[in-house]
C-alpha cells in the first residue's frame, strides 16, 4: 500500500515538472537543412498576418504593428500585439522593436495577435524564405 502511494505522489510530481517544459516546442529553422523547406511551408500557410511595419508601444504587455508592407492580412491600419503564451516573444524583445520597422508573423486574431518567438525575428536567411513564400498577394500601403 504504502509503494502504491510513493507511486501515485511520483507521478504527480513528474507531471508537474514536466508540463512547463513542454508547453512551446519551437522547430529549429535551420537554412539547408532537411525539413527546411516543409517546414517554411507550413509556417507561411499557418500564420494570418504577414507583414512589415512599424512597432508602437499599446500598454504594459502589448503593442501595435502598423503594417506598411502586408504581405498577408486583413488590411487593418494596425494589428494589437499581445502575450498569449509562452510561445510569444519576450516583452523585452518587444519593447526593442518599438519605434522599429520589423517583418513579423502574428497569429490569432481578429482582436489581438500574438508574435510568436518559433517563427518572429529569426535569421535573415529565415526571413527572406518566408518573404518569398508569403510574397505574392503583398500590398504596399
Amino acid at each position: 500500500m504504502r509503494r502504491l502511494a510513493l507511486l501515485k505522489w511520483a507521478l504527480i510530481a513528474a507531471a508537474l515538472t514536466a508540463g512547463p517544459a513542454l508547453a512551446c516546442d519551437c522547430v529549429q529553422l535551420i537554412p539547408g537543412s532537411p525539413h527546411f523547406q516543409s517546414d517554411l511551408d507550413r509556417i507561411a500557410q499557418f500564420y494570418p498576418v504577414a507583414a512589415q511595419g512599424i512597432v508602437e508601444a499599446d500598454g504594459p504587455y502589448a503593442w501595435r504593428l502598423r503594417p506598411t508592407l502586408e504581405y498577408r492580412g486583413t488590411k487593418q491600419p494596425s494589428y494589437r500585439i499581445e502575450l498569449g503564451s509562452d510561445c510569444s516573444l519576450d516583452p523585452s524583445e518587444m519593447n526593442k522593436l518599438v519605434g522599429k520597422s520589423v517583418f513579423l508573423l502574428l497569429g490569432g486574431g481578429p482582436d489581438r495577435y500574438e508574435a510568436g518567438r518559433c517563427v518572429n525575428l529569426q535569421s535573415p536567411e529565415v526571413e527572406k524564405a518566408l518573404r518569398a513564400r508569403i510574397g505574392a498577394d503583398c500590398h504596399r500601403r
